[in-house]
């Protein structure tokens, strides 16, 4: 019975102790929120809330609303993290240098494998080098020109060929491998393995569901490894890399063997060119920087496009009128005896309005950042303490009915106006500022090509007898739409390339 008492006495002490912690926070300008319990801090509400609503795109918006405030603080295990929404406050957020940091957490740190290296996690001025000459190499070796071009047709040839005569498919087997081919080709001059490829795939398909972008569980509370290694996703995240290391190492090893100084044909060429010649390893120019950049690069590639892509061709499997205004534009500006090509789209505004209204309605990273503040700073007309965490709702501009009129409803034509294409700051799919991605170009040149070109050949029709498709979507660290079927029945018999 006393053991009992001191237990709840602790507890007591424990809760006073975190709300007068807070309270002192409050003498400035903090931004609201609910209670952070003592060790849980809000974690288990967040995630409560999340499968109630849907996702946790739609908690942190009924947060926001229930606080009455674009700007809500949580506390996700020991960390204290301001979630910020609407359009005013995330392009505050995108604009400011005080956000670009990157946490360092438990969780980046093993998606990093612990190196502060790279162009997604991390920050500081060894950060904005190694940015500056991946934008440099990435012209040098014709990035998003016509060399980049000419490569993506050529693997929409392959992928035709290989589903020529239509029939029952699932999307995404499908396009994944495209993805990934274009970007190895661009990193390391070839197309992949197919083997190593799939196995790849695989990984990355259990990794995007484990997680979300708060880092989940393992980030929350670091030391439930110890307890749990499989249920807290460690030791998924310890074999993937293991894997990936191994497969890029392999590559990197083949590309040192082979280096000719003055013929640098791609990422990895470019690389080596500066850790020998250039700057050097001293300047963070070493194997592990080039690993992560790599690493970087792939993610973006399979969790963003391949899955934005998906959604694409689900969208038009359910808006089948959608898809037959598609149909007769292609037709109309590009025809049947040629691929698309990237000057194709200027002339193409209802594509253009599909592709955006495809990621304003399922954003396949709803949630952006995290962030790290780098000084106090101010937001609005709260206080935001350096080093809080900053996570961006795009959920909240991308469902707001004033900007968008029944935003649950697919409309293309709400980014159309007198039949040409309206741009709309308020799609920030690729972000801003200075941490916008800096493969924008390759990601919306691939986009278009990958699915006007598939579109220009099939047909997109539900399967017979089976349960008319809808958009069911799986959560994780991206959204994803769950495995659909669809018959593609071919549109023309060749198509002829440039």
């Amino acid at each position: 019975m006393i053991a009992i008492e001191l237990l709840l006495l602790l507890i007591i002490v424990g809760l006073i102790i975190t709300e007068f912690a807070r309270e002192k926070s409050h003498q400035k300008r903090y931004p609201p929120g609910p209670f952070p319990w003592p060790f849980i801090g809000n974690m288990k509400e967040l995630r409560e809330l999340s499968k109630k609503l849907g996702g946790q795109r739609e908690a942190l918006l009924e947060l926001s609303r229930r606080y009455e405030s674009p700007i809500i603080a949580l506390r996700l295990g020991s960390s204290n993290t301001i979630v910020v929404s609407g359009s005013e406050c995330i392009n505050a957020v995108l604009s400011a240098e005080e956000y670009d940091g990157r946490p360092w957490n438990y969780f980046i740190q093993l998606r990093n494998m612990g190196k502060k290296k790279g162009l997604t996690m991390n920050d500081g001025q060894d950060w904005r080098d190694i940015r500056n000459w991946f934008v440099k190499s990435m012209k040098a070796i014709g990035f998003a020109r016509r060399e980049m071009t000419d490569s993506i047709k050529e693997e929409i040839l392959i992928v035709i060929n290989d589903i020529k005569d239509g029939g029952v498919r699932t999307m995404k087997p499908i396009i994944v491998p495209v993805i990934m081919n274009v970007l190895w080709i661009f990193a390391a001059g070839k197309r992949f393995n197919k083997n190593k490829l799939q196995y790849f795939i695989d990984l990355m398909e259990r990794r995007a569901q484990a997680f979300d972008m708060t880092g989940g569980v393992l980030s929350a509370y670091p030391w439930i490894r110890h307890i749990a290694p499989e249920y807290s996703g460690y030791n998924l995240l310890v074999t993937i890399n293991n894997e990936f290391k191994a497969i890029l190492m392999e590559t990197i090893e083949e590309h040192k063997k082979n280096y000719v100084p003055g013929s640098e044909a791609d990422l990895i060429d470019m690389f080596l060119n500066e850790m020998y010649t250039g700057k050097g390893p001293e300047a963070g120019f070493d194997e592990d920087q080039l690993v992560i950049i790599l690493v970087d690069i792939l993610l973006a590639g399979l969790n963003i496009t391949a899955t934005t892509l998906d959604f694409l061709f689900l969208n038009m499997l359910i808006n089948q009128d959608a898809q037959k205004l598609l149909h007769e534009e292609i037709d109309r500006v590009i025809g049947q005896e040629k691929l698309p090509d990237s000057n194709d789209k200027s002339k193409m505004p209802y594509t253009q309005a599909i592709i955006f209204e495809s990621q304003r309605l399922v954003p396949v990273v709803p949630i952006i950042g995290p962030r790290r503040v780098l000084q106090d700073t101010k937001l609005l007309d709260y206080d935001i303490p350096k080093d809080s965490f900053v996570l961006m709702n795009l959920h909240s501009i991308h469902a707001d009915p004033k900007l968008y009129p029944e935003p649950y409803s697919f409309k293309p034509e709400r980014f159309l106006m007198e039949g040409a294409i309206v741009r709309d700051a308020n799609l920030l799919f690729f972000g801003k500022g200075k941490r916008q991605c800096p493969g924008i170009s390759l990601a919306k040149t691939a986009l278009f090509l990958l699915f006007t070109g598939i579109m220009q050949r099939y047909k997109l029709l539900p399967v017979p007898d089976e349960k008319p498709p809808s958009m069911q979507i799986k959560m994780g660290l991206t959204m994803s739409p769950k495995p659909y079927n669809v018959l593609l029945v071919p549109r023309t018999q060749t198509v002829i390339p440039n």
